[in-house]
């Protein structure tokens, strides 16, 4: 079964298969009541921003850059 149904609304869930350990490491991080929806979306927003962060890093030490003005001028 893929799916299942909350009662109470009408959201779908999707079940994930992941590891023994995965999981322990999972349930070590989650806090008191929070859900593992909670956390698995708080994991991602931290990975999306360590990503962004990353990419700018990347971008700052390769690429040439113009100012904000001269930007809006080519965009025009």
């Amino acid at each position: 079964m893929d799916k299942l149904y909350n009662m109470s609304s009408p959201t779908v869930y999707k079940r994930i298969p992941v590891s023994p350990s995965t999981w322990e490491e999972l349930s070590m991080l989650k806090k008191p009541g929070e859900s593992f929806d909670h956390l698995i979306s708080d994991l991602i927003s931290e990975r999306q921003k360590k990503d962004l962060i990353r990419h700018v890093r990347s971008v700052a030490e390769q690429g040439d850059f113009i100012s904000l003005d001269e930007a809006e001028e080519i965009w025009k």
